[in-house]
């Protein structure tokens, strides 16, 4: 049975509340554009860089100051800020990311959350930096789609019906991941799925879609039978590459450093940047945050899947630049 507990406020609302300045609609426009001129002509190397979920809004203005440092030192990278507002978790339980914060008496205030996403996004604009964020809730879309730049399905969404029908809508770019068992071929089928029309129920009414011009894939590697594999080598991102182009996508493909591809240990991001930027990927997601480590509550520390400390983050950018621009010049 459903308890019905508030009525939030509609995403109208939340927007006058915490507004987009024209000075901020514009930069964001600008990042989209961008992002999506880079989703086809491959200029500039593409990094998605952030905490496993966002939590902390003063943590997060204090990484993304030193985010924004590194990243005007990178020429040949376009960094996009992750600040993703809600986590998934395969057994359901654990954190479930900022927009579900815990109010004083420790219950879930989900209009306190989506005012705490917000001003992440606004002040990660503010910074200088597009913002990423995974459509993980769809009924939560239209709360943050003024901000976003880059949007993500996940690993367990992104065979789902309806968040492939609202991905198909979007109009910046959106990575569609493999689902967890680390199936290119299934990832490839999610992506076609997505840059297709499509009309389905929304909202209490019909809506269409033109498909998604800028929807690519990402690789994250798979859990089987107790065990990691990753699907970032250089076979592993040219067989990607094939099948997209047989259906006529765009090859665009995506390496996620972390997750099963790291055997979820945060410090395997670096080698796993070099595999995949020397494999031929166009762009890669790293999670990093103030600290390493994660499954923590403290300072700077992400509240979930182990992250990179700043300092081996900047390290790994200046790296990344560095390659990607000698490669170019090749």
């Amino acid at each position: 049975m459903f308890s019905e507990q508030k009525t939030l406020k509609s995403p109208c609302e939340y927007k006058k509340l915490l507004p987009l300045t024209s000075e901020l609609a514009l930069r964001k426009r600008f990042f989209d554009d961008a992002l999506k001129k880079n989703f086809t002509s491959r200029k500039k190397f593409v990094v998605v860089c952030g905490p496993c979920s966002a939590d902390d809004p003063e943590a997060m203005s204090d990484y993304l100051r030193r985010l924004k440092k590194v990243s005007d030192d990178s020429s040949d990278l376009m960094v996009v800020a992750r600040i993703y507002t809600s986590k998934p978790h395969s057994n359901g339980a654990g954190y479930k990311g900022a927009a579900f914060h815990l109010a004083t008496d420790e219950k879930i205030d989900i209009d306190d959350g989506i005012c705490r996403c917000r001003r992440m996004m606004l002040d990660c604009l503010r910074e200088g930096l597009p913002v990423a964020d995974e459509l993980l809730y769809p009924q939560l879309y239209e709360y943050f789609d003024d901000l976003v730049s880059y949007w993500f399905v996940g690993a367990r969404s992104s065979e789902d019906t309806l968040h492939r029908d609202i991905a198909s809508g979007l109009d910046v770019c959106c990575g569609v991941k493999n689902a967890t068992d680390g199936s290119v071929d299934k990832a490839v089928d999610s992506v076609y799925a997505v840059s297709r029309p499509c009309v389905f129920p929304y909202g209490g009414k019909q809506v269409a879609t033109d498909g998604c011009k800028y929807a690519h894939i990402v690789l994250r590697g798979g859990y089987n039978n107790g065990e990691y594999t990753s699907n970032i080598s250089s076979a592993d991102v040219a067989k990607a590459k094939d099948a997209l182009r047989s259906l006529y996508l765009n090859d665009f493909v995506m390496a996620d450093l972390n997750h099963a591809n790291s055997c979820k240990r945060a410090e395997r991001q670096a080698l796993n940047a070099r595999i995949a930027l020397e494999g031929g990927a166009d762009g890669v997601m790293i999670e990093s945050y103030l600290n390493a480590g994660g499954l923590s509550s403290s300072y700077g520390t992400s509240q979930t899947d182990d992250c990179l400390d700043i300092e081996s983050t900047e390290r790994l950018l200046q790296y990344l630049n560095d390659r990607f621009g000698a490669k170019s010049i090749d």
